[in-house]
This record gives C-alpha cells, sequence and structure tokens, in this order.
C-alpha cells in the first residue's frame, strides 16, 4: 500500500497503464476524505507528485468527470463535485436498483453461506455503534467501514461484474458516507435494515432482499437530500 501523507494525499504511482492507476489513486483520495469536495486538481500538481507526464493526469481526469466525481474547467485543472440534492437524488436512486438486483442474485446463489455471516457483521455494527458518539469522527468512520463489510459479500456472490462496475462509479465520497452514519437515529435506521436483510437470506427469500435492500438504500437517499 502507498504511503499517504497530508502533503502527498494521493499515493504513488506503479506498474500498469499510468492513466488507469492515476485515476484510482484520485478517486481513492476523494472517496477516502484527503481530497474534500469542491477543491481544486491541477494537472501540473498531481503529474509532479506521481513523477509522471500531464498526458495520463489529463486522461484520468477525463475518466474522472465521465463518472460524475470531477468537473473539468479548461486552463483551471478540476474540481471536486459537490453534489446538489438532484444529483443525490438520482445516483442514490440507480443504486438503489443495482443494490437491489445484487442482492437477489446473492441470495439465489449463496444464501446459506452468506446467512452467518451477514448476521455476524450485523453484530459488529451494533457493538460499534453502541460505544461511537457522533464527534469521534474515528470512530464514525469505522462504521463506514462495518457498513462496507456488510455489502461487500453480498456484491460478491452476485457474480455479476457489470453490476460491480456500475456500483462502484456511483460510490459516494467519504464526506457524505460519515455524514449519513454520525446521525444517530439514522444509524439505527441502518442497523435495524441490516438485520432485516440478514434474516431474509437466512429465510432464502431473494424477493424480498431484493426489497429490503432498496428500500435500505432509498432510506439513505432521503436522508441525505432532505438534510439542511
Amino acid at each position: 500500500m502507498p504511503t499517504l501523507t497530508p502533503e502527498k494525499p494521493f499515493g504513488s504511482i506503479h506498474a500498469r497503464s499510468l492513466a488507469d492507476q492515476a485515476r484510482d489513486l484520485i478517486r481513492a483520495a476523494i472517496f477516502e476524505g484527503r481530497i474534500q469536495p469542491a477543491e481544486r486538481l491541477t494537472i501540473e500538481r498531481i503529474a509532479a507528485e506521481f513523477g509522471i507526464s500531464r498526458t495520463p493526469v489529463r486522461e484520468a481526469l477525463k475518466a474522472l468527470e465521465n463518472d460524475g466525481i470531477v468537473r473539468i474547467h479548461p486552463h483551471r485543472g478540476a474540481v471536486v463535485e459537490r453534489f446538489d440534492r438532484a444529483e443525490l437524488h438520482d445516483r442514490y436512486s440507480v443504486r438503489a436498483l443495482l443494490e437491489g438486483y445484487a442482492g437477489e442474485l446473492a441470495c439465489r446463489n449463496a444464501a446459506a453461506a452468506l446467512a452467518p455471516v451477514l448476521a455476524a457483521r450485523c453484530r459488529e455494527i451494533e457493538k460499534a455503534a453502541a460505544r461511537t458518539r457522533a464527534e469521534d469522527l474515528d470512530a464514525v468512520r469505522l462504521l463506514v467501514e462495518l457498513n462496507e463489510r456488510f455489502h461487500a459479500p453480498i456484491l460478491e456472490a452476485a457474480r455479476s461484474p457489470t453490476v460491480a462496475r456500475q456500483l462502484a462509479a456511483l460510490t459516494m465520497p467519504l464526506a457524505y458516507r460519515l455524514y449519513h452514519w454520525r446521525v444517530p437515529a439514522r444509524r439505527a435506521v441502518s442497523i435495524e435494515a441490516h438485520r432485516r436483510i440478514a434474516r431474509a437470506f437466512a429465510a432464502r427469500q431473494p424477493k424480498q432482499v431484493r426489497r429490503l435492500l432498496e428500500e435500505h438504500v432509498l432510506e439513505a437517499r432521503d436522508f441525505l437530500t432532505e438534510s439542511d
């Protein structure tokens, strides 16, 4: 893993397509909160940090713009997108459909194997949430990570590279996910949704899993879009 510092928030380039790797490292810096919404990214700065030419950096930023993560301004580099309510609504609405479909596939493919895993991860989240204060961002970040650990095996069991690619493109920066998990009432709603999803896997109910996952994502959408 690359060493990350405030002076070098992106990491280091290794072998592979330079443009692809630059894209992945910049995206990770944004999603993990090392680069903030509305922050300006210059091609020259990134190229100098990576020790590469400007061409692959320009290609990387163009790919991120296509994903809706940055917006490129001629002669001024790129700016990390700050999603407005309409964009948040659309991204979460599409994500709900994909998450639900992935859950149904996963339940059909591996319900028996997934059920105990999801139940155990529900317990991990519950224990961590019980000792997490809203002002403790490190603890909230752990909840975000545990939430991802709950959903990751579902996507893996879906066995759909197409769905995985589309969901990756719709991943929200860490700032949005932290905000979601900082609020105790919203946290409780998510925990209960996880319990219901785990029980639906245990009961081997693919359609129910699909419905519950869609509702789970849409609840997050409504919370973010209705918050001031």
